[in-house]
Order: structure tokens, then C-alpha cells, then sequence
């Protein structure tokens, strides 16, 4: 991790973990996005060149990837994919 991250990183967890900081709302929305389109690039990356029966192993196919992904950022991509997961194998 990068000195850049990890100074991201550090002021996002100081802005979900405090209220009232120093960082305005407009501010805490633009990090949270930002955040948001990382995890998705992240998980484009290490989901995306997996085959159909790997990401079947854990629940999930490309579909349900790529949905998740182009989805509203104002949605979790995490969220999505841990859902599809549990719909489709009902044991989490």
C-alpha cells in the first residue's frame, strides 16, 4: 500500500468512524464513491478472469459480476455479489 492510499484510506475511516469531522458532506459522499468505483475496479480484476465454474464454486457467475459492477455506485457492489451468492446457494 501506497503513502497516497494510505492517506485515503485513513481520512475515509476517520470520516465513517466520527461524526461531525472536518470533512463536509459533500466531501464524506465524494470519498464514499470514490471508494466505491476502487472496489469495483477491484473486483472486476480478481473476478473478471475467472471461469464460469470457478466463480460457480463460491455461488456466482459472470453475469452476476458484471451486473454488480455496472450497477449505481450508490449501490454495493459487495453487497450484490454476497447477495446473488446467497440467493443461489440459500446456505450463508
Amino acid at each position: 500500500m501506497t503513502w497516497h492510499n494510505m492517506t485515503q484510506s485513513t481520512l475515509g475511516q476517520t470520516a465513517r468512524r466520527v461524526p461531525g469531522t472536518f470533512l463536509d458532506p459533500p466531501l464524506e459522499r465524494l470519498l464514499a464513491l470514490v471508494h466505491e468505483w476502487r472496489t469495483r475496479r477491484n473486483i472486476e480484476r480478481e473476478l473478471g478472469h475467472l471461469s464460469n465454474s470457478h466463480l460457480r464454486d463460491v455461488g456466482l457467475t459472470k453475469a452476476d459480476v458484471e451486473a454488480a459492477c455496472a450497477d449505481s455506485l450508490d449501490q454495493s457492489a459487495s453487497h450484490a455479489l454476497k447477495s446473488a451468492a446467497q440467493n443461489r446457494t440459500g446456505n450463508w
